[in-house]
């Protein structure tokens, strides 16, 4: 890896980094050089298989159990990961809360459970990482995973849109009220992705996506955990050094087809 694509010695923190995308970014970050905390709401073996990958590349890693909705638990968790690994260089958002309903189905706790966890939890987690990488004084960076949701509705997609959205807007506060102290924010937009998990199964659109992949992605293939992990690393490395406030879909094209 170009030395500007390298994280080698940072410490960086993957929340919901256990499985699927999570594990996508928690590796990259070993791969580019980082020591890496994991967070999720429990250790399984998911959880364990990630951290003995992790090891396996010669790097230091630990879990942190934490609902990232409750203040109280994201601050301890921060606490202990600092005392863990000194410092935070990075800090990639990531968990996924609720599911998708259509809106006339859509109940409070849905909506709440998308919210809290997909925009209130990346909230709390950037501002505690953000005041720890102020009071270090060396700069960071952040990035956080939004979706194709966050700009192009689909059925079934509210709740969860909704928050994918409020990530857009909430890295672009973040990158003008940060900027001065050198920490640096930006989005990933996955679209259709090659996981065990895809948003909205029920809706018709997803199942003409899966029998229509060809057509509906121009890039003619899902994206994969190692794309979007790839995709965090640069925006955190020194190779993304001027970008901040932006964007970027890892989506195969996807979003080009409703470009006007």
């Amino acid at each position: 890896m170009a030395d500007s694509a390298s994280l080698e010695g940072k410490k960086a923190f993957v929340t919901g980094g256990k499985r699927r995308i999570g594990r996508g970014i928690a590796l990259a970050f070993a791969e580019a050089g980082c020591d890496v905390g994991i967070n999720d709401l429990e250790l399984d073996e998911d959880g364990e298989e990630t951290m003995r990958l992790i090891r396996e590349m010669g790097r230091d890693t630990e879990f942190f159990a934490a609902d990232i909705s409750d203040s109280g638990q994201v601050d301890s968790m921060f606490a202990a990961f600092l005392d863990r690994f000194g410092r935070i260089d990075c800090l990639a958002n990531n968990p996924y809360g609720g599911t998708g309903q259509s809106f006339l189905e859509l109940t409070e706790e849905n909506w709440d459970a998308n919210l809290d966890i997909g925009l209130k939890g990346f909230y709390l987690c950037s501002q505690r990482a953000a005041r720890a990488m102020v009071e270090q004084g060396e700069g960071g960076a952040i990035v956080s995973t939004s979706s194709v949701h966050g700009q192009r509705a689909w059925k079934t997609d509210t709740a969860y849109g909704c928050a994918k959205a409020g990530v857009l807007r909430l890295t672009q506060s973040m990158a003008v009220d940060l900027g001065e102290h050198g920490i640096r924010c930006n989005a990933i937009l996955p679209g259709f992705m090659d996981t065990d998990h895809v948003f909205g199964t029920d809706a018709p659109e997803v199942g003409s996506i899966r029998e229509n992949l060809h057509d509906a992605i121009p890039l003619r293939r899902p994206g994969t955990p190692e794309d979007i992990g790839r995709a965090a690393v640069f925006l955190c490395s020194p190779a993304a050094g001027c970008i901040t406030g932006v964007s970027v879909p890892v989506d195969g094209g996807l979003l080009a087809c409703f470009s006007t």
